[in-house]
């Protein structure tokens, strides 16, 4: 159901940065005054349409750049286009301009349930990681 030209990200509501998951978003430092993550829908290459917000992001597939923090990968919402235009030109590719069509804020029980998911497939690769280490050594 999800097109190529549109995104999700999530952030801290407070903080400009953009994250991949909810669990990247709230292992940002979620403090008793930044309580609120939000999931935004992006549209790549917005064209003349009016967005609320702009954001720029890599146009990658995540898992080359799921490795990157957050606060580095420089992936950023903007309030003005014309911000992130000149932030979008001065990185260059792969960065691209998108417009923020949705955001929504997630509730306590969307982030719990996020954060165990996290958990347990963080899990899952450590096993992984386990195995293939010990079959290397055999």
């Amino acid at each position: 159901m999800e097109e190529t030209n549109i995104r999700r990200r999530f952030r801290i509501r407070t903080r400009p940065y953009l994250c991949l998951t909810v669990a990247e978003a709230a292992g940002t430092g979620v403090t008793v005054s930044e309580e609120t993550i939000e999931e935004l829908t992006l549209v790549l290459n917005p064209g003349l349409g009016f967005y609320s917000m702009y954001a720029v992001v890599r146009n990658v597939p995540e898992n080359e750049i799921k490795d990157i923090p957050a606060i580095k990968r420089g992936e950023i919402v903007f309030e003005k286009r014309n911000e992130a235009a000149r932030y979008a030109k001065e990185r260059g590719e792969p960065f691209v301009l998108c417009g923020v069509k949705t955001t929504r804020a997630l509730t306590q029980d969307e982030i719990s349930q996020a954060m165990e998911e996290a958990i347990s497939d963080a899990s899952i690769e450590n096993k992984l990681k386990e195995l293939k280490d010990f079959y290397r050594k055999v």
